[in-house]
């Protein structure tokens, strides 16, 4: 600015006339020192005729050229400035210096660090150095921003595509894939619940994989998944069904060479038993139900007609004796005499015991569903039982009868079971004092009038008979009589017969011999009458009262003699000897004759029906077998064989 000392030597060098303060201050507005045109009033820098405020800005030179008093390097006054001029001072403008840096284009006040950067626009309006593609800075752009520049950024318009979210930067197509947790992270654009990409996501997923199916069980094989076509025997449940690699049909059976190979991801495989024949088959493998003339081995024992039997599973055994089949209220029981059994629920001594089926259960398994237990102690006993035993089904109630004997005496003890109450039944026994042979045969029957009649025969020298009946044995002390008749021949076995009177049928030392009597009386007589047929038996049985069918083992025929109506046939091969006989009349007409012969070999044969021949099905059996019987529906039969110390079944498809 001009002092008044200047003033007042210009005027006295140029010759003016001297003015006092005063006119000095008035004229002062109209002082130009420095020539540029602006009065001194208005001008910045009186000294410096290039800056005023008739100069443009020349920015970025550290003078406030235009007397504006602005930061000479925020060029558009934005309050940034380029970093480059950071800290640098602009001359007679108080505070400059201090602005912050990094305005990349300061010629835009839009453009600084300070306003919000609009994504997508092609502009770094933050000036942050950063792809205006790339917002959330992860290194890779969308797909349609591929190759595009961002104004102020030098290395734009070269990053890679691919990203799929591009405000998270942990979701990019070089991430590691976080499985299930909802997010496509490498933007690889596969359904994250679905890690192998096969169209299939585990269970757990299922209603939050974008509509996927769910079930599979190895989400990180492509291979795998329900869809799949299964590989056998690999080990590698293919179409995730849950079933055991090795076993095809899903018979519950593996073949051999299989055994104890395990199915990976399936829990309980490799316990599975072997022995299956043909894993494409689910009704071939061991214990299946044979099929009478089929082509196939259905049960894998090697014949295509013959029969596996197993043990009835839970059962222990000593002794069970003269197997018993009675059908009742849809109920299949089995009953045997034993000296000793532990059963799924208790230890029974010289009891009878039944192990009971479900009717419908049998087509598919021969396992015991249930037990009963009659004429049955829970402790050892002071008798022994043998194999003199029976059990019955007359009208809606089931009558068993047992024999006894101790060194002295012997008795046949009896129990009804009424089914319709389903409680337990009444029991009561009858002793005599011959106890010189145990009873080898016992039979039972009731009459219309719910008495009961039991027969106990034995084979010894004296040929003791043991008729018994019980008038009521529903009363807890029953009226029971007895008689005994000795020296009448020894007698293997001994069954009711029933016709126009009540009579036993007895299998003597040389011949069949009936034996009638007056079941009115309390003490009746008997007669007995030899039937001239010169055979001499081991075992009978009769059937009743569904039919009436005989059968009688004959082990000097080596052959067992079936009659029954429109039959009337020995079967059986010479190799035979048989020492205990059942037959059954089957729903097609034909007859199942099954057979234990002296030397514990079973046998089966089944036809006679319309006067045709028998076919012959072998008995595999572990043991030596003591009994048999048979059981049929309209589909099935089923086969039980004793041993000392098992019972055994098995199912054949006749």
């Amino acid at each position: 600015m001009t002092s008044r000392f200047s003033v007042l030597f210009l005027s006295m060098a140029v010759g003016c006339t001297w003015i006092d303060d005063a006119e000095r201050d008035g004229r002062l507005g109209q002082v130009d020192d420095d020539g540029d045109g602006v009065p001194a009033s208005r001008d910045c820098d009186e000294e410096n005729p290039n800056i005023s405020t008739a100069q443009p800005e020349i920015w970025y030179d550290g003078t406030d050229g235009d007397c504006r008093g602005d930061d000479d390097y925020d060029q558009d006054a934005d309050g940034y400035v380029p970093v480059e001029f950071v800290g640098l001072t602009t001359l007679g403008v108080k505070g400059s210096g201090t602005l912050t840096g990094g305005d990349c284009d300061d010629q835009e006040a839009t453009v600084s660090p300070q306003q919000k950067d609009a994504w997508y626009d092609g502009v770094d309006r933050a000036c942050d150095g950063g792809d205006d593609f790339d917002q959330d800075g992860d290194g890779f752009i969308p797909d349609e921003y591929i190759g595009l520049t961002t104004t102020y950024v030098g290395t734009s318009g070269m990053l890679p595509g691919g990203d799929c979210d591009d405000e998270n930067s942990a979701i990019r197509p070089d991430s590691v894939e976080s499985w299930y947790d909802g997010l496509d992270s490498d933007c690889s654009g596969g359904n994250d619940y679905d890690q192998d990409g096969d169209g299939y996501v585990p269970d757990e997923w299922f209603g939050v994989a974008g509509g996927l199916p769910s079930g599979d069980c190895h989400d990180g094989e492509a291979d795998i998944h329900p869809g799949a076509v299964e590989v056998w025997y690999d080990g590698i449940d293919g179409s995730c069904d849950g079933g055991d690699d090795y076993d095809q049909d899903a018979d519950g059976y593996v073949p051999t060479v299989h055994l104890a190979k395990e199915t990976e991801g399936v829990e309980g495989t490799g316990d599975l038993p072997g022995g299956d024949c043909d894993d494409e088959d689910l009704l071939a493998h061991p214990y299946a139900n044979e099929l009478y003339g089929d082509t196939n081995d259905r049960d894998c024992d090697g014949g295509r007609d013959s029969l596996d039997l197993r043990g009835v599973t839970g059962f222990t055994w000593l002794n069970p004796n003269t197997p018993v089949f009675v059908e009742a209220n849809d109920r299949v029981y089995l009953s045997v005499a034993v000296e000793q059994v532990r059963t799924p629920t208790k230890n029974y001594f010289d009891s009878g015991v039944a192990m009971t089926w479900d009717r419908g259960s049998i087509l598919n398994d021969p396992a015991v569903v249930g037990e009963y237990s009659w004429a049955s102690s829970t402790s050892d006993t002071s008798f022994d039982v043998g194999t003199a035993h029976s059990l019955r089904l007359y009208q809606d109630t089931l009558i068993g009868v047992i024999g006894r004997v101790t060194g002295s005496s012997r008795a046949l003890a009896f129990e009804a079971f009424p089914l319709s109450s389903g409680t337990a039944g009444q029991s009561t026994a009858q002793t005599n004092n011959l106890a010189d042979d145990a009873f080898s045969a016992a039979d039972v029957y009731m009459d219309g009038d719910g008495r009961i009649f039991g027969v106990g025969c034995d084979p010894g020298t004296n040929g003791v008979l043991t008729y018994v009946r019980v008038d009521d044995i529903t009363s807890p002390s029953a009226t029971v009589h007895a008689n005994e008749a000795e020296g009448v021949g020894a007698a293997s076995d001994c069954e009711f017969v029933e016709g126009a009177t009540l009579s036993v049928l007895l299998a003597g030392d040389d011949d069949l011999v009936e034996v009638t009597f007056d079941a009115e009386s309390a003490a009746p007589t008997f007669d007995y009458e030899d039937l001239g047929l010169g055979w001499v038996a081991s075992d009978l049985d009769t059937e009743r009262p569904e039919s009436a069918v005989w059968v009688i083992a004959l082990p000097a025929l080596t052959s067992v003699y079936v009659e029954a109506t429109g039959l009337a046939a020995f079967v059986g091969q010479t190799t035979d000897v048989p020492a205990a006989a059942a037959a059954i009349e089957l729903a097609d007409g034909d007859y199942l004759v099954g057979w234990v012969n002296d030397d514990g070999t079973a046998r089966l044969a089944k036809g006679g029906g319309g006067g045709g021949g028998f076919a012959y099905i072998a008995l595999n059996f572990e043991g030596s077998a003591t009994g048999i019987a048979l059981w049929s529906d309209e589909d099935n039969a089923m086969v039980a064989v004793t041993s000392e110390d098992q019972v055994a079944v098995g199912i054949y498809d006749w």
